[in-house]
């Protein structure tokens, strides 16, 4: 399983690719943090900052490649960062859920 990271500075990007995640089945729950402060260096050295919106998922490992392609297939043009982080430990009943219910 991993943890499915989606920064993005557009709201509506963050909302869409929701929609996208859960009507692909690619998650069951999606958790989104709103206009979190992004504390950014700047090539001249300076620091900047900005919102983002964090799109955040538990799915199985195997999808990340699919999520990451059909992201790009519906927003060609994006500010899109995303990333993922390996999560070693889900209780039986959570990682039983997230098994039965995306795709694959």
């Amino acid at each position: 399983m991993i943890l499915f990271n989606l920064l993005t500075m557009s709201a509506q990007h963050a909302q869409a690719a929701t929609r996208l995640v859960l009507t692909q089945r690619l998650a069951t729950d999606v958790f989104v943090d709103e206009a979190i402060d992004n504390y950014c260096l700047a090539a001249d050295g300076t620091v900047g900052v900005q919102p983002l919106y964090r799109v955040l998922f538990l799915t199985k490992a195997l999808l990340y490649r699919r999520i990451e392609m059909e992201l790009q297939a519906h927003f060609p043009i994006n500010d899109f960062r995303i990333y993922a982080t390996a999560v070693t430990h889900v209780n039986d009943a959570e990682a039983d859920r997230v098994r039965l219910l995306c795709a694959v």
